[in-house]
């Protein structure tokens, strides 16, 4: 079974919550990714610490906290782990199946 482990990041972890959700029921009715051993989680962005998102294959930052971004792959550098913001239309609307596709993309592309 093939892998896919998304960490959701924004302020405080509660927008992406929901994104989390209805990735998660995206991936559940797809055939494709149903047989995935998917792990999505959303954590608030001033948590992040290599620790923490070790076990993960890409960190996905919210529109909100893009200007992050340097500071967060700062802080993972050492564990060499992609770090993207989602695009703001796709977020604004929850548009989780673009969401998992680019999150796949980027963790292909990134390996």
């Amino acid at each position: 079974m093939e892998k896919l482990s998304i960490c959701l990041a924004c302020n405080l972890g509660s927008s992406t919550s929901i994104l989390v959700n209805k990735m998660k029921q995206v991936s559940a009715g797809s055939q494709k990714l149903s047989s995935f051993d998917l792990m999505i989680d959303a954590i608030p962005a001033g948590n992040i610490s290599t620790e923490q998102v070790k076990d993960y294959q890409i960190i996905m930052l919210g529109p909100q906290i893009g200007h992050r971004r340097n500071e967060i792959e700062q802080k993972v550098a050492s564990i060499n782990i992609p770090v993207t913001v989602i695009d703001a239309a796709d977020y604004g609307s929850m548009n989780a199946a673009n969401i998992l596709k680019e999150a796949i993309y980027q963790i292909k592309t990134a390996n």
